[in-house]
């Protein structure tokens, strides 16, 4: 068979057509391949050379470590060199306290610069470890890349980037990490050096503290070798133009440039937003202030006793507020630029506010018409109240300001001295030519006491002991300004006090009048509080706070072995605070579940009675147990403390047991609930209280019965209120003979309708015809009362009775006997 020619040629021209089609497809194929491959390696070209360049910088970046790192040797050995000058301070003994002040300056100003230091580096530790994280994860996707093209095995599809130039990029980026791994070492050596620095300073500064301290313990009985007679001399020739050109030195243009320099070291916004905070918040509490002066109350209060403390504190804000701005900048930067400006001002303000309360204290004292002496100091307060501040000025100016301790300073303490005794003295012959001058014992002691106070300290001063005489006077000026203060509040609280009891007065036939222990205690607990604080104060102001506080703190925390319970004041007065504060819960908790919670439950008194007591047992109980929990007793002692309690029940207790189970009983079964009228032993009362032992009935004669809960399980007891306070009582009528039956039935049924305490539920009332009586007809009037209007019901039916039968002329008769006489035979007597 042959294929003939011409009929091949339509096939070859079709075949060659699909093989021209499918290279078309492929060529298109490669070439979009080919396209996606030099897009990606272009960007992977942009990677590399990004990574260089990062890898340059990183290198540069290591070379600016190693010159910080060179630095902080050099910085170091400097710092060793200050550090090893203060040690030499304490070595020496006859340093001064201001050069030991001087230093813990210095210290630290050292302290904040290598603290900002700490703080730079671990910032640029936390940037370097950050690129040492991406670099690393850079390397992990890298090293899939070429786990990915190695895999593909077909050798015809060409890839780009090859393995070859992520392998140049990985070897970059493992440089990087070599470079970050330097970086990193420098830096934790430069950390290193600056923490080894900062640990050294502080505890230079704690040992120049201590020093500071005992020095100054020392200094009280120190005298300092001046002779009267050259100390003008010495002080007009040497020491008045030394104190004139250390004040020139301050304010050269040396250390003003030094100041300067320091002011924008240290001005970062760390501090500025602590400022701007402060004065955001202090300008917040002056226009909450503002706004509680607009208030009618608040003038109201201020002009009254109560509110005395309020108008001292109202006058003080101002200085308060400058105060606290001076103790704001030493916690920050600018206290290291400017300690002694900061020292200055942060010390007469406190002298300014401390004047200025004991002047208005004084003011309000003798207002109230106190003692006479407080009516003299109050004429007298500006004249030494200026004069202090005139003299502390003046000194703290030169000694904290100026930084100057020098013969000038005595001068001025003498001088001082000199006229606070001439104004002492002149105020006693002013309080002599008064119209009322009191003449007891106590103005004699106030006289006695005042003038060796100021001449004690004058004398102390001229003998050469500075220290003792400076402590002196700032002791017993502080201890003036607490007494005042005391005194005051206590003349506030006490017309606090005297409303109170006004109050309470008025409810003195209650149980809640004046013999409530909780007001007693809230009472003298507040006279108690301001006398504590004022006793804080004089040991405050004597220097004793510390000892006082640290050895009350050690006998009030120490421990006391009773067997395995470990025992202390400590647990006692925290347990007693939790006790009165579960009191004070219970009286809360009373108060708002009745007046807020079960107010409009709708439920009987008895039950919300029930609801309240079973509550603050439950109070009781979480109390007791957290009480004896910081006693002390820990769940072993709670559980034998139980087990001998168990013990107890069984032996003496058991009585208490029995009442209060029964208590329980009471609470939960409900037989009777409070409100309820009940008759125990013929005696009817109404439950006021459902007490853990007894329950308290209240007679309608007014005495109160003590009833043991056990003898409402045990005995019979009538409940005439239970679960329905309707009673039904039955109401005896007696009419004589011949009396209209009908009518007396209508006129008692009348005199029922009436009555407004008698109630058509659960029955009407009906009248009984009951007997024919030796002398009366009788009837029995049956209504029905409640248990709280019954016996006025009876009481308004008897004159209801009356008044219609006198009407209708039903007579009540009265018992009637009718003897008959018998005549009997003679009995003859016998002989």
């Amino acid at each position: 068979m042959s294929v003939q020619p011409k009929k091949l040629i339509p096939v070859l021209l079709c075949m060659i057509l699909v093989c021209l089609l499918t290279s078309a497809g492929w060529a298109d194929i490669n070439v979009q391949a080919n396209s996606g491959d030099e897009t990606s390696l272009v960007q992977f070209e942009q990677a590399v050379e990004a990574a260089g360049k990062e890898l340059d910088i990183l290198e540069a970046d290591l070379n600016a470590e190693k010159k910080l790192l060179g630095e902080e040797l050099r910085q170091q050995q400097i710092y060793k060199t200050q550090m090893n000058s203060l040690r030499n301070f304490l070595i020496v003994p006859e340093i001064r306290v201001s050069v030991l002040e001087n230093g813990i300056g210095e210290v630290d100003i050292s302290l904040s610069l290598i603290q900002s230091r700490i703080q730079k580096i671990e910032e640029r530790e936390k940037k370097a470890g950050q690129i040492f994280s991406l670099v690393n994860e850079k390397i992990i996707l890298i090293d899939q890349r070429i786990s990915e093209i190695a895999s593909v095995k077909d050798t015809t599809i060409v890839r780009k980037p090859g393995i070859k130039a992520f392998k140049e990029y990985r070897a970059i980026k493992e440089k990087q990490q070599k470079v970050l791994l330097s970086i990193t070492e420098l830096l934790a050596s430069q950390k290193q050096i600056n923490t080894s620095l900062l640990n050294g300073f502080k505890d230079i500064r704690a040992t120049l503290i201590k020093e500071i301290k005992d020095k100054k313990g020392g200094l009280l009985l120190q005298r300092n070798e001046v002779e009267l007679e050259t100390l003008f001399f010495q002080m007009f020739k040497r020491e008045i133009p030394l104190s004139f050109t250390s004040v020139r030195h301050l304010f050269t243009y040396k250390q003003v440039s030094i100041k300067w320099s320091l002011f924008k070291e240290h001005m970062n916004l760390k501090t500025i937003v602590i400022i701007a905070g402060f004065l955001l918040i202090s300008l917040l509490g002056f226009r909450g202030v503002s706004l509680l002066r607009e208030k009618a109350s608040y003038q109201k209060i201020l002009t009254r006793r109560t509110g005395y403390p309020l108008v001292v504190l109202e006058r003080s804000l101002g200085l308060i507020f400058w105060i606290l701005l001076a103790t704001t900048l030493s916690k920050t930067q600018v206290y290291l630029i400017f300690p002694d400006a900061v020292n200055f001002f942060e010390s007469f303000l406190m002298i300014i506010l401390m004047t200025r309360i004991a002047s208005d204290s004084i003011r309000l004292i003798a207002k109230e018409k106190g003692p006479v002496f407080f009516d003299a100091l109050y004429r007298w307060r500006n004249k030494f109240i200026y004069g202090i501040r005139i003299y502390s000025f003046v000194y703290l100016l030169i000694y904290r300001l100026l930084s100057l301790e020098t013969l000038f300073l005595v001068s001025v303490r003498i001088f001082s001295e000199a006229v606070l005794v001439a104004g002492v003295f002149l105020f006693w012959q002013a309080y002599k030519r008064m119209d009322s001058p009191s003449k007891g014992l106590e103005s004699m002691l106030l006289r006695l006491w005042s003038t060796a106070v100021v001449i004690f300290g004058l004398f102390a001063d001229i003998a050469g002991y500075g220290s003792l005489a400076a402590f002196w006077y700032v002791s017993w000026g502080i201890s003036i300004v607490v007494v005042c203060v005391c005194v005051m509040l206590m003349y506030s609280i006490k017309e606090i006090d005297q409303k109170f009891k006004k109050k309470l007065e008025s409810k003195s036939a209650s149980s809640s009048g004046l013999s409530s222990p909780f007001y007693w205690v809230l009472s003298n607990g507040v006279y108690f509080f301001i006398i504590a604080l004022g006793m804080v104060g004089l040991a405050f102001s004597w220097g004793i706070y510390g000892v006082l506080f640290t050895g009350a703190m050690e006998m009030f925390h120490k421990k006391y072995m009773m067997g395995e319970v470990e025992l202390s004041l400590a647990g006692v007065a925290y347990s007693l605070l939790v006790i009165l504060f579960t009191y004070l819960a219970t009286r809360i908790w009373r108060s708002v579940v009745t007046e807020h919670a079960l107010k409009k439950s709708g439920l009987s008194q008895g039950a919300k009675e029930t609801v309240i007591t079973i509550s603050l047992y439950l109070i009781w109980a979480v109390g007791i147990l957290i009480s004896l929990s910081v006693f002390g007793l820990n769940t072993t002692s709670i559980t034998v403390a139980f087990g001998a309690l168990s013990i107890g029940l069984g032996f003496g207790l058991q009585n208490i047991a029995n009442n209060f189970v029964s208590g329980l009983i009471l609470l939960f079964e409900r037989p009777i609930q409070v409100g309820d009228i009940v008759e125990v032993g013929g005696v009817w009362g109404e439950v006021k209280k459902i007490n853990v032992r007894a329950t308290l009935v209240q007679t309608y004669s007014n005495s109160s019965l003590i009833i043991p809960n056990s003898e409402f399980i045990s005995a019979t007891v009538t409940n005439w209120s239970h679960k329905d306070p309707h009673l039904r009582k039955d109401l005896a009528v007696g009419v004589a003979y011949g009396s209209d039956t009908e009518l007396v039935k209508k006129l008692l049924l009348q005199a029922a309708d009436i009555v407004p305490q008698v109630y058509a539920y659960p029955k009407k009332p009906v009248v009984q015809f009951i007997n024919f009586g030796d002398s009366s007809l009788d009837f029995r009037l049956r209504f029905w009362s409640t248990i709280d209007d019954f016996v006025e019901a009876e009481s308004n039916l008897r004159f209801e009775i009356d008044r219609l039968f006198r009407e209708h002329d039903v007579v009540i008769p009265f018992p009637q006997r009718d003897l008959h006489i018998v005549s009997g035979p003679e009995i003859k007597a016998c002989d």
